[in-house]
């Protein structure tokens, strides 16, 4: 499978082990709802190694020795390697992010986000191609399935959002009569 990865920094008050064991336990289950919607077939972690692309934990590693010198990264700032696909949209012109599950990134994912990843993962990822570091990958989603347990909790929170894309379609729909 050929996706980038996005390599990324655990907050400093947390060990390799604490953060590995929020990422994949606490942070994986809060994405996942957003992830499905969005269209995503594959989420991976990786605890940085070097291999393929999932969510891979560290240590990472390079996959070939010229990768190292070829990205001058230096892997022991990261923690971590995220990799994402996302099925492709049907048109050219694919439809924006509703503004609910924007809301949700924002309110949700970004909140969880400052309590494991040193900033935003928008603010400090560092994009590699595919296959550049390895560690111990776990796989969230394939082929378009959750592989791991995504509490009652979080599903209500997700509805919760669902409901004010509802009510916002409601709410154009009546503005257009």
């Amino acid at each position: 499978m050929n996706i980038n990865q996005s390599l990324i920094a655990r907050h400093p008050s947390l060990t390799q082990e604490e953060f590995c064991e929020y990422w994949y336990t606490k942070h994986a289950p809060l994405v996942v709802p957003m992830f499905l919607y969005s269209g995503t077939q594959h989420y991976e972690q990786a605890l940085l190694e070097t291999d393929l692309s999932l969510q891979i934990h560290g240590p990472l590693t390079y996959t070939t020795p010229s990768a190292s010198s070829d990205l001058e990264i230096q892997l022991h700032h990261f923690s971590g390697a995220a990799a994402i696909l996302r099925r492709q949209p049907s048109s050219d012109n694919p439809s924006p992010t509703p503004k609910w599950v924007q809301d949700y990134y924002t309110e949700v994912v970004v909140i969880d986000e400052r309590k494991f990843l040193v900033s935003e993962a928008a603010n400090h990822y560092v994009r590699v191609p595919p296959e550049t570091v390895n560690g111990d990958k776990k796989v969230i989603i394939q082929d378009g399935k959750c592989l791991i347990e995504v509490g009652d909790e979080v599903w209500k929170v997700w509805r919760e959002y669902e409901a004010r894309g509802g009510m916002e379609v409601e709410e154009s729909k009546a503005r257009e009569d």
